[in-house]
């Protein structure tokens, strides 16, 4: 088999980093450049590019990447076997850590030299667990070499090598339990993502039996400092500055320091190695500009491209931005509308939303808020809010009794649709039901339920964003409002979903809720049924 030039690693490679490695070579490990050259030789001569612009292309492994095999691989144990069991691998996306985990899965499955090998590439989900795997069989399919040895049976998600016997098979957490696998080498990938930790424990002692079982974490940084990946995260530093006499466990993070100067290429460098080459500066540019424009997509940036943790709390919306829109609603009478309605706890404040308006013209916004008068004293000291002053406004209305009276949301209800047509009533079905279904039954109004997770909620959430920031939107500078939206915090699922999230919130943000409630009824209506986000079951009808 024709092999491509090899790159040798330069004969100045140092192995000894921290204070882990000079403890490992007083305890007598010891580095062989041979086995650490060979995983190299091996990627770069075997695994081609699958996807992009290198597609088919023999893969060459970046300096990073050629540095973390050799030092994973090149160190010894007094008695030849690896000295490392456990790696942890933090890098930002878009570095090549998919392309680097597949080509390594091949690796210990071929050539480690472990009888019967069983790797086990470990994921969130069955989607996250086929990324890696997908990529790997199309490395088999495109190489030569590979495709004569090996067999991928896409169905079963695993790969089989007749040779030895040995498999590469996906795993993912939302699947059946995994006990009694024996697993040489077990890789998670995005351990951030976990929920639980069962599938971490499981693979604990998942290669007990075995002489030298590799447990290898790579990913990108959580949104909270707990879970595994960053226990992980906080032993490998420990590891490397000697607090922790751990020898057998490799840590590698790349990523940027909150105290960093986020405008400086250079802090960019530090969370991703493969800066210029597999990502463009001038588009790593373009995407951090971009992301300044709007606090939830700068926080996201932070944490996937730099690596920085943001602990959740991400405000949804800069409050100059918001200021910016506190034109006054030009509401004409004929126009359609639409209502966004939020129904607190029985004794606190609820919302209610109207708007008008179109993308052409934009958006034009009234809010009106409900509290039981017996509580007011009690929730305006709770929440620190003048809430009598805005009563007096008459921002808010006062219920009778220290429960929310529903009768007096309906009756403000009737009264916008006898001005108007009331197009919809988007309502979170939380204490709705019976003002639901009066308003529906009895009143003859369209009402439905808008569920409030991610796929109901992320496009309107979105939408307000883009409202917001292009200046489409006239909210009149209704001080609750005002205040709800400096509250807001918005959080994102692993697919980039949004949604306003009311307990990391803290303060009250009831009226921003209904605004999206409100939202999603215009542009559900206006995007027309081919292009409408919530065709996956997001809105309920009574």
């Amino acid at each position: 088999m024709a092999k491509r030039p090899r790159k040798p690693t330069p004969p100045s490679f140092d192995p000894i980093r921290d204070a882990s490695d000079r403890l490992a070579l007083s305890q007598g490990y010891f580095f062989s450049h041979e086995h650490g050259q060979r995983v190299c030789d091996f990627v770069e001569t075997f695994c081609r590019q699958s996807k992009g612009r290198w597609a088919g292309q023999s893969l060459s492994l970046l300096p990073w990447q050629r540095d973390y095999l050799m030092r994973l691989f090149g160190w010894r144990s007094p008695d030849g076997h690896r000295r490392f069991l456990t790696t942890y691998l933090e890098v930002a996306k878009k570095n090549g850590k998919s392309t680097l985990i597949s080509a390594l899965a091949l690796f210990l499955l071929i050539a480690d030299g472990e009888g019967a090998p069983e790797v086990y590439l470990n994921a969130v989900d069955r989607e996250q667990a086929s990324i890696v795997f997908d990529e790997a069989a199309r490395m088999v399919q495109a190489s030569p070499g590979l495709s004569k040895r090996l067999q991928v049976i896409a169905s079963r998600g695993v790969i089989v090598d007749p040779a030895n016997h040995g498999k590469v098979k996906k795993n993912s957490a939302d699947a059946p339990s995994k006990d009694g696998v024996n697993a040489s080498a077990s890789i998670f990938d995005e351990i951030h993502r976990f929920q639980s930790r069962e599938l971490w424990d499981v693979f604990t002692y998942a290669g007990a039996s075995r002489e030298q079982p590799l447990r290898i974490v790579i990913t990108t940084a959580g949104e909270e400092e707990e879970g595994v990946w960053f226990e992980q995260r906080e032993y490998s530093g420990k590891v490397a500055s000697g607090a922790v006499p751990d020898v057998r466990h490799l840590g590698v993070v790349y990523r940027a320091e909150k105290t960093d100067d986020l405008d400086d290429p250079a802090t960019w460098r530090k969370a991703n190695p493969s800066l210029g080459v597999t990502i463009k500066e001038e588009d790593f540019r373009e995407d951090f500009e971009r992301a300044k424009r709007t606090p939830s997509e700068l926080a996201n940036f932070k944490r996937l491209r730099l690596n920085l943790v943001v602990a959740g709390d991400t405000k949804f919306l800069r409050i100059e931005d918001w200021d910016a829109c506190g034109g006054p609603p030009i509401l004409d009478a004929d126009e359609p509308f639409w209502l966004g309605l939020d129904l607190s706890d029985t004794q606190d404040l609820t919302a209610l939303i109207k708007v008008a308006g179109d993308e052409s013209t934009g958006y034009d916004v009234t809010a009106h808020f409900y509290l039981p008068r017996q509580n007011i004293t009690r929730l305006e000291a709770q929440h620190q809010l003048p809430y009598r002053a805005w009563a007096e406004d008459g921002l808010i209305t006062l219920t009778p009794g220290n429960v929310i009276d529903y009768d007096f949301i309906r009756h403000d209800i009737l009264i916008h649709s006898q001005r108007g047509e009331c197009r919809k009533i988007l309502i979170d079905p939380y204490n709705a039901m019976r003002l639901a279904l009066t308003l529906k039954e009895q009143d003859g109004l369209p009402v439905e339920f808008l569920r409030q997770g991610f796929l109901s909620l992320s496009e309107p959430t979105k939408q307000l964003s883009r409202l917001v920031l292009g200046r489409l939107f006239r909210h009149g500078g209704n001080p609750i409002l005002r205040n709800h939206a400096a509250n807001a915090v918005v959080v994102k699922d692993a697919a980039g979903n949004l949604k306003l999230h009311k307990e990391k919130s803290k303060k009250k943000i009831d009226g921003m809720a209904a605004l999206v409630n409100a939202i999603a009824g215009a542009t559900l209506e206006q995007s027309g049924p081919d292009t409408s986000v919530y065709d996956e079951r997001g809105i309920l009808f009574l």
